[in-house]
């Protein structure tokens, strides 16, 4: 259940964040369609640098620490990006937000495969990933009424308020916190 939760997160941050947040960095920079997409190129390369180097940090670290800095950092990239007030800086917090918010998807994979014994590895990740998917999936229409409801700080507090939460589920989960004194 714990994982479902953190999957929940990682998939409403995601969509959350690559679904309307063009739409308010528009608003909040009064950007155009073309500069809002160089803004999500730049969110795009740090996601993928984030995967890239999650998998070291989780082998040196171990998984707890590894998504303890993933998440922190999500929630304070994600927050932060509600402050930034020119191009330059979106560009910089966009790609920090990136590489933390979506760095650590694979590592769900990983946990899962030492959590579960091999007989039913296949079957818990599809059924953590898949719902963890489409409960997280409402997210946009979530963000979609706080926005119209409430300002960027409330909004962007909220998303930042998820990676907290599953922050504190992960801190919870016993077999992870064994994978990690055993590292």
């Amino acid at each position: 259940l714990g994982l479902m939760v953190m999957m929940t997160v990682q998939i409403a941050g995601y969509f959350g964040l690559m679904n309307w947040l063009p739409t308010i960095v528009q608003k909040q920079l009064n950007l155009n369609v073309s500069s809002s997409s160089i803004w999500m190129i730049s969110t795009i390369i740090g996601m993928s640098i984030g995967m890239m180097t999650f998998g070291n940090i989780f082998d040196h670290f171990g998984p707890r620490r590894a998504f303890a800095i993933f998440l922190i950092g999500s929630a304070v990239m994600v927050y932060v990006l509600s402050l930034a007030q020119n191009m330059a800086t979106l560009l910089i917090i966009g790609a920090g937000m990136g590489f933390f918010s979506n760095g650590m998807f694979g590592g769900y994979g990983a946990v899962i495969s030492r959590l579960y014994p091999t007989e039913i590895r296949s079957s818990a990740n599809n059924i953590i990933v898949n719902i963890g998917r489409a409960i997280g999936g409402f997210s946009s229409v979530v963000i979609g009424i706080l926005m119209d409801h409430y300002n960027l700080t409330v909004v962007m507090g909220f998303l930042s308020a998820l990676y907290i939460i599953s922050f504190i589920v992960m801190m919870s989960l016993p077999g992870l916190k064994e994978l990690s004194n055993n590292d």
